[in-house]
């Protein structure tokens, strides 16, 4: 009976301190705790901290053998590299009958790739001298992964002008297009929103890469241009790609201050159709703002 108390009162009190520190260059940091917690951008290890009743705890596992450990899990499968605390490591506090051990689990990122959002659970368990799990506690969470894909104007897109009727390949604006650090993404279509102007006013919309072009339509027509990429726009993991927005003047064009100008951008994240070429998986903008360059004035 005295067993099965003592058992009780160690389930008891292993508590959970998860702290708001956590190492760089990974896809994932801790953002909030409530009832578990949440995982988002750019970090991917969970710190944990236990407090443990000390006598009881080392006497009973860590002085005969035991060992504490702790990994994450989703969908049935460890998704992290585990972390394991040994006697001859933890912390001594010979004075005190609680004593608090810190650690943190790093989540493997290639297994979360292409997810939306995925539950997680972080397990820590006690084993004694066989290796057997004598007591467990688990807290549940969320990951929700990082921005992926990130689409804003460059600061290269051209100062607001004016051109002339019939002038050609005229610069209206740039946008950057940024892949997150695990994410290969693949631009398959854009479509494009004036403001300002007519559709009659411009012909010949480019969009460009560098100095390729990479897709090309005739005309606005209700205010929109759908471009599909007729060659592959790729963006590597972790890195940005800039796509040039140029148009021709209709020689019959009206003409317009800068104040009334034309500016072309993007409207909407769904006005960007983008894979993820790893998992096949559409990928949208995260936290998307329209897209506009500045007007231009046609005289």
């Amino acid at each position: 009976m005295k067993k099965i108390i003592a058992i009780i009162a160690l389930i008891t009190l292993l508590l959970w301190a998860p702290v708001f520190t956590s190492a760089a260059d990974g896809p994932f940091t801790i953002t909030s705790l409530t009832d578990g917690f949440v995982i988002a951008e750019n970090k991917d290890t969970i710190p944990i901290a236990i407090t443990t009743n000390k006598g009881f705890w080392e006497n009973l596992i860590l002085k005969r053998g035991g060992k504490i450990t702790a990994y994450a899990s989703a969908g049935g499968k460890t998704i992290s590299q585990s972390i394991e605390w040994l006697a001859p490591a933890l912390p001594q506090n010979p004075a005190a009958s609680i004593t608090a051990y810190g650690g943190g689990v790093a989540l493997d990122a290639s297994l979360l790739r292409g997810k939306t959002a995925l539950p997680l659970i972080i397990l820590v368990e006690a084993q004694n001298q066989r290796g057997e799990v004598i007591v467990s506690a688990e807290v549940r969470g969320i990951i929700v992964p990082a921005y992926r894909f990130t689409v804003s104007l460059s600061p290269h897109t051209p100062p607001s002008a004016y051109y002339e009727r019939g002038d050609t390949w005229n610069n209206f604006s740039a946008v950057v297009f940024t892949a997150g650090p695990y994410d290969r993404i693949r631009i398959q279509q854009i479509t494009l929103t004036r403001q300002g102007g007519t559709d009659a006013d411009l012909l010949n919309i480019h969009l460009f890469d560098g100095s390729t072009r990479v897709g090309r339509v005739d005309r606005f027509s209700g205010g929109k241009a759908v471009i599909g990429l007729d060659t592959p726009f790729i963006i590597p993991e972790g890195t940005s790609k800039v796509l040039t927005v140029k148009a021709d003047i209709d020689s019959n064009a009206s003409t317009y201050t800068i104040e009334s100008g034309i500016s072309l951008g993007i409207v909407d994240s769904s006005d960007v159709e983008a894979i993820n070429v790893e998992t096949g998986g559409i990928v949208v903008p995260s936290n998307f703002i329209p897209v506009f360059g500045n007007p231009m004035g046609i005289e």
